[in-house]
This record gives C-alpha cells, structure tokens and sequence, in this order.
C-alpha cells in the first residue's frame, strides 16, 4: 500500500498536481514515509505549491537522516534560488553535481540560476552537458525555453513551449512559459491563455494564479487602449512625448502642443486609475 502511494505521489508530481501528491503521500507509512524517496517527493511537492521555505526544511531534514543526495539537493537549490538565497542555492548545485556531474536535474538548475543573473555563456555550458546526457528530456526542453527568456528571444521561447505542449497538453510548466513569452511580446491575450491553463493545471502555483488574474484584467476592454504602451519602458514613452512636444513647438505648432500635452495627461491619469478599478470591478463579478 505505501509502495503503491509513493508511486502514486511521483506520478501527480509528474502530471504537475503537488496537492495530489501530498495527498498520496499522507498514506504512506512506515520506513516507506520516511526514506529518501518520500522526503524528495514531499521537497518537491512543496517546492511546486509556492511553499518554498517548507521545501527547504524538508530537503535540509531529508539529507541529514539519510546524507548527500542529488535528489533532495536539487529540490533544496530550486527553493533556495526561488527564496533568493542564490549563495546557498549555488553551493547545493555544486555539492549535487560533485556527487553526480551528469545529473541533468542539477545541471537545468544551475543553468537557469546562471541565465537569470545574465551569465548567459556559463548557462549555455550547463544545458549543453544536460542535453549531451539526456537529449529528450523535458527539464532540457524547459530550460532551454527559459534561458531564451532570459536572454530576450521570446520566439525561440514561444516555439519551444509550442513543441512541449504539442507533446503533452497537460505540461503546466509549458502553459507557464508560453504565457511568459507571450508578456515580454505584449501580447496580452495570448499571455493570458498561458498562465490561465497553468493555473487550471496546478491550482496551488500561486504566481501562475496571480499572472492570470493580472492578465485577464489587463485584457479587458476597458484597458485596450493602454495595450500598445506595454511594448516600451516608462522611460522610452516619456522621452518620445517630450519629443514630440518640442517638436511641435519647433516648427510652430505650439497652439497644438499645449492640447497634446493636456490630452497625454489625462491619458496617463486613466493609465494609473483605470488597472486598479478594472482589477477591483472584477474581483467583486461586477464586470
């Protein structure tokens, strides 16, 4: 019976369903609850629900009662990273991969630890020993989707999640990072369709829930008119309307430029009200 619950709880953790897996694994008794094993599954379940510093503990107890694992050590860097400890996230990876340098688990890890804090030539490194030891893996896949994330090729990202959820449907992960890449490109609706099936796929992601909301609100039509904006940095718009309005002023059009400058006020205080009225609206079901 406990056997058979750990199996169970390894495949919900595979189908991204941590709730699943916790349940299964509150049916395990015996030296099954408490081998390395079941504090890996619990580790992960618990990294996957958002509930990073409970992972952590887990993975810090797993390894003290049964000693250096790649397992619990790859869990404890992904929480660790995800918590921002990045020192101690990196030293788990490291000790991992001195157990097992092939461990293609580790290997994504660190690879996306690297990608995220620009060193983007050591992150490509890391996926190529990863992919060289398992070519078809998905970490492999997501990774790869992810490091294109970090480095700004949002349609290599989109066409490598495409690939994923051709292959499977259900990959939670792949709704997430298609989502992601569809942010970065301003394309809010199809943004939303990400996070929104990664949400539906794994209910207790908290961020991919939040993404979704924050999506659905920034899709409504109320809030169309600030879509095109999304592409650029507050910085790159303010600029290009001082500009604009000295340009006016130069060639003589300044009976213009104070009506442009007023309307581009108004527009920015509906930029500012607009989002949090719409979000609250929603929130209530009155819109």
């Amino acid at each position: 019976m406990s056997a058979g619950a750990l199996d169970l709880a390894g495949h919900w953790l595979e189908r991204g369903r941590p709730d699943r897996a916790l349940d299964e694994l509150s049916r395990v008794t015996g030296e099954e609850a408490v081998s390395a094993r079941a504090f890996r599954i619990r580790a992960l379940a618990h990294h996957l629900a958002d509930e990073d510093a409970a992972a952590v503990d887990i993975a810090r107890s797993g390894l003290a009662s049964h000693g250096p694992d790649t397992g619990l050590l790859g869990v404890l860097a992904q929480a660790l990273a995800d918590l921002g400890r990045t020192a101690e996230a990196e030293r788990a990876c490291l000790e991992g991969l001195a157990l097992d340098p092939e461990d293609v688990w580790l290997l994504c890890t660190y690879a996306r630890m690297c990608g995220f804090a620009g060193q983007h030539d050591k992150a490509r490194l890391l996926l190529e020993r990863a992919a060289a030891a398992e070519p078809g893996a998905r970490p492999v896949a997501h990774t790869r989707a992810v490091l294109a994330i970090a480095r700004g090729d949002h349609d290599e990202a989109r066409r490598i999640a495409a690939g994923l959820l051709a292959a499977d449907p259900d990959d939670a992960g792949a709704h997430a990072l298609r989502g992601l890449a569809a942010s970065h490109r301003g394309d809010t609706g199809a943004a939303y369709a990400g996070f929104r099936a990664a949400a539906a796929n794994n209910p207790q992601n908290r961020h991919a829930v939040a993404a979704a909301r924050e999506l659905r609100a920034a899709d409504h039509w109320l809030l169309r008119p600030l879509r095109p904006f999304r592409r650029f940095s507050t910085f790159q718009i303010w600029i290009t309307v001082v500009v604009v309005h000295a340009a006016l002023r130069l060639v003589g059009l300044g009976a213009a430029a104070t009506p442009a400058a007023l309307a581009w006020l108004a527009f920015c205080a509906y930029s500012w009200i607009a989002p949090p009225v719409v979000r609250g609206l929603m929130k209530r079901g009155v819109l």
